[in-house]
């Protein structure tokens, strides 16, 4: 049998007061004459007997019961493989989250502010010569090595909260591969955080049987958290003087029901204000509709501007950004030279009308393929053949969220038409159908028709068609018809699936077809095809985001930096190009939330917003009882699951395996309880 407190031992030598005073009776007695003692003689003789086996009961359990005290104050423990590693030098590892979540206050003082304070108690417990390892969500570099116990302790106060968020099998094995170093120690690991659910990962945790564990949960007093879960818009791509809507999802996971006041703004402008309810545990969807004038860079956020207390702020904004460009490329591709006459429809004049649009005509002949980059849209216009080279220069451009329009000659060569077509968008060419139809069905809930009609006719003029391409789609192919005719065959298809979009018109433009390039639904096809063109810019990132894609051609030179608004974060990204993409790396520099913007020759040619990661939102925390049952049941590494309020016991006394002072305490009582019970029962 071993101690924690031997000190407390020499308190057996309170075992001499019993004696001392069983040894010398301090009473005084009194003489009192009798004519005849002969017969008390005999009955003194007796109950002495008597008294002195009572006494003697009596001094026996006093010092029994004082021996029992003073050993549960000591809490001997039997040796074991555990016990083993209390002794000696230990290196202790301690894990504090500082995460969003643990910025939640608890009687006036955060739930970080707590962890620190159990930390030092921790350190506390422990002798200067053993090593400590600090570990946080940020993974710094100095808490990449062992520290002394005054360095821990100072290492403690310069913690602060952090946007970073770590699984807990994540922290498991940075504790593993360090303590791991030290295989000759006596190794230690405690984890102090509240626990979240959505971090947590207990599913995942796999904890090394050689460590002990101790777990801490420490949690604030939120029952619930109102947020702005993430925004987006309808349509993909942002132009000038264009009615945009944008939604957002408003999360309450309070009990209660609430009412929001949010406000948009933009470029520092508020520019929407919106008084929403939303009911207690669930979800809402808000939408609202602005426009920009002016091209450039758009910053924007939407803010909930009045919240219930107590609630968590870090998360009442969601930060979106994204840059208006001056005009849209369009290349059209045609089989020769000559462009489109004037009965069958001109393109060219269609796209002038609005300066919006820059349109760049090229012959089949003489295809400069750089220009692919530089165009938003193509139009492939009747060319009669397509080259397998060519084939994987459009399928490339496709890939870097490019836009393809298609439509097929008169004189099609089928074979070639349908490798562009099964490739790009899973379908092929059956042949032509010569049946006089018209078109009769347009799919209006789809987002390309979105605000075209004011009011739907019950009879509307579609175009006739004369002669038409019969084609067909895979059903795994992602393609869906926009527009079909009578019999059912597709006149205008679309497929997304990949990052670009690819538009088939089953009509050469050419009047012989039909009437579709002389109606009103040409126009609003094209237009439609060309403002949804373009890629789709990635309007915000979390500060957990490793990096960003975006088109190659948007990079004018090597001079690349990325900045906030506040200019408080100015670096130089790392960069690696694939595809028509390159990929900006940000190396944990997204620190703070806000509008970013990337220049390329002291140029913005991109923007971005940042926000914090959602998943510290979610105030739902594993239990003091949840994390004993789940963790004592699976691992008998894990020494104690305890609240705070356990700190100031000494870290021994939690990791020990023995509770036997619980029975030696027991004990104590149970004596004392046995003392009184001779006082009272014999005479």
């Amino acid at each position: 049998m071993n101690f924690i407190y031997p000190q407390f031992l020499w308190a057996l030598l309170a075992v001499a007061i019993p004696i001392i005073i069983h040894l010398f009776n301090f009473r005084k007695f009194k003489k009192v004459y009798f004519s005849d003692v002969s017969l008390l003689k005999q009955v003194e003789l007796e109950t002495s007997k008597k008294s002195n086996l009572k006494h003697l009961l009596i001094l026996l359990a006093r010092i029994l019961a004082i021996m029992a005290l003073v050993l549960a104050f000591a809490q001997p423990f039997w040796k074991s493989d555990w016990n083993k590693k209390l002794i000696g030098e230990k290196v202790v590892s301690v894990y504090v989250d500082n995460s969003l979540s643990m910025n939640n206050k608890k009687d006036e003082f955060t739930v970080l502010d707590f962890a620190k304070k159990e930390a030092i108690s921790i350190a506390n417990s422990f002798n200067y010569n053993d090593k400590f390892l600090l570990i946080t969500n940020d993974f710094k570099t100095i808490h990449q090595r062992f520290l002394t116990k005054e360095e821990f302790l100072n290492e403690i106060d310069n913690i602060e909260i952090s946007p970073i968020s770590r699984k807990l099998s994540a922290v498991e094995q940075k504790q593993i591969d360090f303590l791991k170093k030290e295989s000759n120690s006596n190794q230690l690991a405690f984890y102090l955080s509240d626990f979240q659910k959505s971090t947590s990962n207990l599913e995942d945790l796999i904890l090394d049987s050689t460590i002990l564990h101790n777990f801490r949960p420490v949690a604030g007093s939120f029952a619930g958290n109102v947020y702005i879960d993430s925004v987006w818009f309808e349509s993909p791509v942002r132009m000038v003087n264009k009615k945009e809507k944008l939604f957002a999802r408003i999360v309450n996971s309070t009990p209660d029901d609430i009412q929001l006041k949010l406000e948009l703004i933009l470029n520092g402008e508020v520019k929407g204000l919106l008084n929403q309810d939303v009911l207690g545990e669930s979800k809402s969807e808000i939408s609202m509709d602005y426009e920009v004038k002016e091209v450039g860079e758009v910053r924007g956020e939407l803010k909930i501007s009045e919240y219930p207390e107590p609630n968590a702020v870090f998360d009442d904004s969601y930060f979106f950004s994204y840059l208006l460009k001056s005009k849209s490329d369009i290349l059209v591709i045609n089989q020769s030279d000559k462009f489109l006459d004037g009965k069958s429809g001109n393109v060219n004049q269609l796209f002038s009308e609005d300066e919006f649009f820059k349109v760049e005509n090229s012959s089949a002949a003489s295809i400069d393929f750089g220009k692919f980059d530089e165009s938003d849209m193509i139009i492939l216009n009747e060319m009669n053949s397509f080259l397998s080279g060519f084939i994987t220069q459009i399928l490339a451009y496709l890939n870097s969220g490019g836009t393809v329009f298609i439509v097929p000659s008169p004189k099609a060569d089928l074979a070639s038409t349908n490798e562009l077509l099964i490739a790009s968008m899973g379908g092929r060419i059956l042949g032509k159908d010569t049946t006089n139809t018209q078109v009769s069905w347009l799919d209006l809930e789809n987002p390309f028709f979105k605000d075209v009609f004011q009011k739907t006719p019950k009879n509307m003029d579609l175009p006739d068609v004369f002669n038409h391409y019969k084609v067909e789609f895979g059903t795994q192919s992602g393609t869906n018809s926009l527009v079909k005719t009578q019999n059912g065959n597709p006149f205008l298809a679309l497929n997304q699936s990949n990052k670009g979009k690819v538009y088939f018109l089953s009509v050469p433009f050419q009047s012989s077809f039909s009437n579709f390039s002389n109606h009103s639904l040409f126009v609003t096809s094209l237009l439609r095809a060309a403002e949804s063109s373009g890629v789709s810019q990635q309007i915000a990132v979390t500060t957990e985001s490793n990096s960003i894609r975006i088109k190659k051609e948007v990079i004018q030179s090597d001079e690349i930096r990325i900045l906030n608004q506040s200019k408080t974060i100015d670096f130089i990204p790392e960069t690696q190009v694939s595809g028509g993409e390159i990929e900006l790396f940000f190396d944990q520099n997204l620190k703070e939330t806000g509008s970013f913007s990337i220049l390329s020759d002291n140029e913005i040619v991109y923007s971005f917003g940042v926000n914090h990661h959602r998943t510290e939102s979610k105030f739902d925390m594993y239990k003091e009882a949840d994390l004993s049952k789940r963790f004592t049941e699976n691992w008998t590494s894990v020494t104690s699951v305890a609240t705070s309020a356990a700190t100031s016991k000494n870290a021994l006394e939690l990791q020990s395996k023995s509770k036997l002072w619980k029975v030696f305490l027991l004990l104590a009582l149970l004596f004392f309880a046995l003392e009184i019970a001779l006082i009272k029962l014999l005479k």
